[in-house]
């Protein structure tokens, strides 16, 4: 018996003094082979990846399924919400009506109706590059902690956007909400900023957002399975969002005022075109203005290059990756792409990842070189 436990402890400090530098990474055969490798460990619910290869392949992968209980796999068409990626959407509106003139100068406070008044800092005020670079000041929400505006009566945690009216977040802006820093010195993320992001380019333009997206983007690059309120065909392949503890929630949605920041319930066929647009493989009359959503304005950090909504990459052999993504309480969502090898990946769960599928895409982009 000793002579058994004393070989386990031999083995044991064998197996720890090893060199873990000698322990490489599995080798693949197949892209499909690493993928899965890469993406079974992260499937909660269910996840679908689509890849665009080196050779313009595109590759569908399924993992799990649309509903906890059910055996029925996310496919091209199944719907989900995909979060923070709508600012991509959000910002190329606002490069085109830009573009299109619809701007005399820049100064965000200009464009909204008598009477609101935007806060400032020392006297500088917000432009429409801090709210498309997340550099305006403006907290992250209304609700935030630390601030001192009374959320509407019916304010729900699962579904916090849906109560505001643009009224509330005009009554916030006067008089309740003060800047956390100089607009343009700092980078703090800021879903208040795009949803107003998204509310003047409707105002601008004389209708409402949701109408400007489904004419300029949705029609233009006729992604018609995507929109900001779930149709009756979207329902019928919807994936049920789940939380980190594997709970059941409501798919997001808001009003007017908030729909620019993280509201979009899109597919991966649809998202296939959007990517494809991105990188140049969709000739539309958005190219121009997708294109200036593209350059980098500031340095982030640990996230790379800010651009107008969308994030760069830099790779060690001055490649970059230009990414976004996105999280609800519900689902996560990944979309980045490589210009130089023609190389994209989205991701879509319906379980919420938070953060994770950043990291996992910046996985798979790099895997898709290898092949």
């Amino acid at each position: 018996m000793y002579r058994i436990i004393a070989i386990f402890f031999f083995l044991i400090i064998l197996l720890c003094s090893c060199d873990v530098s000698q322990i490489s990474d599995p080798e693949f055969e197949t892209l499909k082979e690493e993928i899965d490798y890469l993406v079974e460990p992260q499937v909660q619910v269910g996840i679908i990846v689509g890849i665009i290869d080196s050779e313009n392949n595109e590759m569908i992968l399924s993992y799990g399924t649309k509903a906890l209980g059910t055996k029925e796999k996310p496919d091209e068409n199944t719907v989900f919400d995909i979060g923070s990626m709508t600012k991509t959407f959000t910002a190329i509106l606002l490069a085109d009506t830009y573009l299109q003139g619809y701007y005399t100068d820049d100064t965000v406070s200009h464009y909204l109706p008598d009477g609101v008044i935007l806060p400032t800092y020392n006297g500088t005020e917000i432009t429409f590059g801090d709210l498309a670079t997340h550099s305006s000041g403006l907290p992250r929400t209304p609700h935030a902690d630390g601030q001192t505006y009374p959320v509407p009566d019916g304010f729900d945690p699962l579904n916090p956007y849906w109560v505001y009216t643009a009224e509330d977040v005009y009554d916030y802006l006067t008089n309740y909400c003060v800047l956390e820093f100089e607009p343009g010195t700092y980078w703090n993320y800021s879903n208040t900023g795009f949803g107003l992001l998204g509310h003047i380019v409707g105002l601008v333009d004389g209708t409402s957002y949701e109408t400007v997206l489904t004419r300029d983007i949705f029609n233009e690059l006729e992604m018609n399975r995507s929109s900001l309120f779930l149709t009756a065909e979207q329902l019928t392949n919807y994936s049920s969002g789940y939380n980190s503890e594997l709970e059941n929630v409501p798919y997001f949605i808001a009003k007017d005022i908030f729909q620019g920041t993280g509201f979009i319930k899109s597919c991966l066929s649809d998202l296939f075109i959007y990517l494809k647009a991105n990188m140049g493989q969709y000739p539309t009359q958005l190219d121009a203005a997708i294109n200036l959503t593209h350059q980098p304005i500031l340095h982030q950090g640990s996230m790379g290059e800010q651009a107008l909504a969308w994030f760069i990459k830099n790779l060690d052999d001055e490649q970059e990756v230009i990414y976004t993504g996105g999280d609800t309480i519900g689902h996560s969502s990944y979309m980045g792409f490589n210009n130089v090898t023609q190389t994209g990946v989205i991701i879509l769960s319906n379980c919420a990842m938070h953060g994770l599928q950043l990291t996992l895409g910046e996985q798979l982009m790099q895997a898709i070189i290898k092949y």
